[in-house]
């Protein structure tokens, strides 16, 4: 099998200033408030060790709790979310639908602590003959799940908002992380569509399902028709993997 290349993964180097996004100047406030949460969470474990996350469920588990202590949307989101329906977002969630008065129904996402979404693994030499070269893992890293939502926040008027920290849903298991995202229209878009109106925002694909934008060095994987919408043209990126690119994969869709 290729050399892959896995330092996408960074969030083992916890607290010291790594996991934070680079911010554009247009930056909204949901994309702050994600980067304010990421700071909090460097606070928590500022001059601890560095953490194999996989492997620390418990350490996990107390800084999710610390976190949500004194946060006032932790404490007012399970009061929010009490009656709502849930139905099951694949293995990684819980959703909900809520509606606050005046405000558009969003959609809530709340995600099991075992498993913060995912992160891409790239293979520059196509293992499996296939097509592509990016392999979605499992991710036991908070940091990295909350910094996928600022670099999605950053491309389009599209927004996901974190809500906070709910308890576990039973023992033995970890807190969830609460995010939302405005409702969406159902029909999913064609590859192409989903090419074109990326393209708007200056992202080339590199693979399947797989695309990314050279200046901000932005990787937007598993960009596939179930996970995007578009509205008017734009793209609305509600459950797409987005990370920063490493030297490797930059060298590898850019070569000089």
């Amino acid at each position: 099998m290729a050399q892959d290349d896995a330092s996408q993964k960074t969030g083992s180097d916890s607290g010291d200033g790594l996991h934070r996004p680079n911010l554009p100047d247009n930056s909204s406030p949901e994309a702050i408030e994600f980067t304010r949460i990421i700071e909090r969470l460097g606070e928590l474990l500022r001059g601890g060790p560095k953490i194999d996350w996989p492997e620390s469920r418990k350490r996990c588990a107390e800084i999710l709790e610390e976190l949500a202590l004194g946060c006032e949307k932790s404490a007012a989101l399970g009061k929010r979310l009490d009656g709502a329906s849930f139905i099951k977002g694949g293995d990684e969630h819980l959703l909900a639908r809520h509606s606050a008065d005046g405000e558009t129904p969003r959609v809530y996402k709340l995600t099991y602590g075992e498993n913060f979404g995912c992160f891409s693994r790239f293979f520059p030499k196509d293992p499996e003959l296939t097509g592509r070269h990016f392999f979605a893992e499992g991710n036991a890293d908070p940091f990295f799940y909350l910094g996928r939502w600022v670099y999605l926040n950053s491309i389009t008027h599209y927004q996901t908002r974190y809500e906070g920290i709910l308890p576990p849903l039973q023992g033995g298991v970890l807190p969830l992380i609460c995010v939302s995202q405005p409702e969406l229209p159902k029909e999913n878009p064609s590859p192409w569509e989903i090419e074109r109106a990326l393209a708007r925002f200056g992202y080339l694909r590199i693979s399947h399902e797989t695309f990314i934008e050279k200046n901000s060095g932005i990787l937007l994987t598993d960009v596939a028709p179930r996970n995007v919408r578009i509205v008017d043209g734009i793209p609305a990126l509600f459950d797409v993997l987005a990370q920063k690119a490493s030297d490797q994969i930059r060298r590898w869709a850019f070569p000089v």
